[in-house]
């Protein structure tokens, strides 16, 4: 066959089956485009040079790993819906004489058309979103980040990548065609199904599954501890999912057309047994896209709250503005770091407010006799009495211990075969130290004189830490400069150790933006395929439907009672999945906390709000989409 006629059949293949192709090629374009980005920043040295970047990077680094998955993936489903209306068209190709090897360089034709379409497009839509996106990120971490403007590591990357995932899809459309006769080839997508039995146990699983899920989600105390009951909760959800649209709906279907004053109704009739007909089919794609939806919105809700919770991690994490430590015997260092902060901070405008300087220390010994390292801090009687302007004794085998539900019960500790009697309890301590900042309800706190057995046995005068804890007021620039001047100068100095909470800050937003725009990637890759099965399923469910409702319409069926079916059908196919994902991710929320609560961020004020705003986002272009696949399966029924 002539390579002219090869070229122009491919072209008009192409536009002959543009409703189908082109989403097909929209999601190809997003997908391409957002991967040169991420990648871009990958390799990008901008973000090596700031604090979080490498984090960020490494995050990236998955995101790309995981854009390709899921491309491959729903590449290949939107492939699969592609292939299936084109099989006559093959079919009756290969009836007119042209041979499988003829209709395979044809595929190979498009496939090349496509994917060098798609990869220019998408990559040189890249060149552009990799700027914009840059300027945000850029906005969002407070750092100044300059992206290259062209990087050609994610340029071959990206072709490369892409290359190989349009060359297994190209493999899979030739496997279709070697595998199928040609009068299958010529029913296409004519082969329909028959109707599905109702699952009564199916459905009763399913229900018990969901609501075993949702417990299990709601029992969760420590995410780390019960990573097992989250991943078996996740999996009882989706199972249920998959089992309630397969079984309960075709369940609720039949009971529905039992109730004659309900199923003969001429507004209810053809919707009833059209989905019937067909919800074995419909049930599995309507759980993907519920599956899909929930996950696109976990996603958002996690990475929103996470950015949105910087200041409450900050606040749960630094009790100070800055925090100094250092060894008690490095008294020179010392000197010279306080020099240097009284003589720095008039340079920067900057006032030193409720600054504390003390001396403790970090320890671990079996205290309450049962046979276990009990994990306890220890500050001198010495300084909590400069502390709090006291002045309370102990003895020398005597200590106290900052009241918990293990303390309070406690008469004595014991250290070394020696019993020391707990004299008293303190509710609280004098001030919030930095020395307990990154401990847990397991640690004791201990107070005990710096001469005493305790602190004998203990050897604490050798291996004291000294603290120094303040807050900078000033203007927030000129705060965060101060802050990371006594940093510099800290680690020239050496043997001193400055923690500040500025600089913890740009780290969080680095790295929680990067987390953001990550989420905000999958979720938009997430979404558009979940829009792309919608359209696909819809626009094949319109083909299927098309002559059976030009049946109806002669015998008698109007064409508004056609448009009204149609738009309860459409309802019905696109709002249930988003009403289930709803769901789920209102019984999820309280989980997304407590995970989210692992990186000090344990606010869900923050985290509701930031699901609702995910949700009511996820609803408007979820609506949107669901406008324009209504408007085209009308056209496909009425034609």
């Amino acid at each position: 066959m002539n390579k002219k006629l090869y070229v122009k059949l491919a072209v008009t293949n192409i536009k002959n089956n543009s409703l189908m192709f082109l989403p097909y090629l929209f999601t190809c374009v997003v997908v391409i485009a957002l991967f040169y980005t991420i990648n871009s920043l990958v390799n990008d040295h901008a973000l090596k040079t700031i604090s979080g970047g490498n984090f960020t990077i490494d995050v990236m680094k998955f995101g790309s790993i995981l854009f390709t998955v899921l491309s491959l993936f729903f590449l290949l489903y939107a492939n699969s819906f592609i292939f299936k209306k084109r099989k006559k068209e093959i079919g009756l190709y290969n009836l007119l004489g042209l041979e499988k090897k003829h209709i395979r360089k044809l595929l190979i034709l498009e496939s090349s058309l496509l994917a060098f379409f798609s990869m220019l497009v998408g990559i040189a839509i890249g060149l552009v979103f990799n700027q914009v996106v840059g300027i945000m990120m850029s906005a969002m971490m407070k750092v100044p980040l300059t992206v290259s403007i062209i990087s050609l590591s994610a340029i071959i990357k990206t072709v490369v990548t892409f290359m190989i995932v349009f060359m297994i899809i190209h493999v899979f459309n030739l496997k279709q065609i070697h595998s199928v006769r040609v009068i299958e080839l010529m029913k296409g997508a004519q082969i329909g199904e028959r109707e599905p039995k109702a699952k009564l146990f199916l459905a009763m699983l399913g229900s018990i599954l969901l609501i075993a899920g949702y417990l299990l989600s709601f029992s969760v105390k420590d995410p780390k501890l019960d990573l097992a009951e989250i991943i078996t909760a996740i999996v009882f959800v989706v199972a249920a999912t998959y089992l309630l649209f397969i079984a309960v709906s075709i369940v609720l279907l039949k009971i529905l057309r039992k109730k004659d004053g309900i199923y003969y109704n001429k507004s209810n009739f053809t919707l009833i047994s059209t989905m019937l007909y067909r919800m074995k089919q419909n049930a599995v794609g309507l759980s993907n896209i519920a599956v899909l939806s929930t996950a696109t919105l976990i996603v958002l809700t996690t990475t929103i709250s996470l950015y949105l919770g910087v200041n409450t991690m900050l606040n749960n994490s630094f009790q100070f503005d800055v925090s100094i430590t250092n060894p008690a015997e490095n008294v020179s260092e010392q000197q010279q770091l306080q020099a240097f902060i009284d003589k720095t901070k008039a340079r920067y405008d900057v006032e030193i407010t409720k600054a504390a300087s003390y001396q403790g220390g970090q320890f671990a010994a079996d205290l309450t006799g049962d046979g276990k390292d009990d994990f306890f801090l220890i500050l001198p009687l010495e300084d909590f009495n400069k502390l709090t302007n006291e002045n309370i004794s102990l003895a020398s085998d005597e200590v106290m211990l900052l009241k918990d539900k293990e303390s309070a019960t406690l008469q004595s500790i014991s250290l070394d075969n020696k019993s020391f009697q707990v004299k008293a309890t303190v509710d609280e301590l004098p001030i919030d130290t930095s020395l307990a900042d990154n401990t847990d309800a397991n640690w004791m706190y201990v107070i005990a004189p710096l001469t005493g057995e305790f602190a004998q046995k203990l050897d604490l005068e050798n291996s004291l830490t000294m603290y120094q804890d303040f807050n900078v007021q000033g203007d927030t620039d000129a705060v965060n400069d101060f802050s990371h001047a006594v940093a510099t100068k800290a680690q020239a100095i050496g043997n001193v150790d400055v923690e500040a909470k500025s600089i913890y800050k740009e780290s969080l937003l680095v790295r929680f933006g990067g987390l953001l725009f990550l989420g905000i990637f999958i979720s938009v890759v997430l979404f558009v395929e979940t829009a792309l099965m919608i359209f696909y399923k819809q626009i094949s469910e319109g083909f299927d439907d098309r002559n059976r409702f030009a049946i109806m319409k002669k015998v008698g069926m109007s064409d508004k009672e056609i448009l009204q079916t149609i738009k309860k059908q459409t309802l019905i196919m696109f709002f249930a999945p988003l009403t289930v994902a709803l769901v789920h991710l209102g019984a999820g929320l309280p989980l997304v906390t407590k995970i989210i609560g692992i990186a000090a961020m344990d606010n869900w004020l923050v985290v509701a709000g930031s699901g609702i705003f995910a949700a009511i986002i996820f609803t408007v272009i979820y609506g949107v989409t669901y406008i324009f696949t209504e408007k085209n399966y009308k056209k496909i029924v009425k034609y």
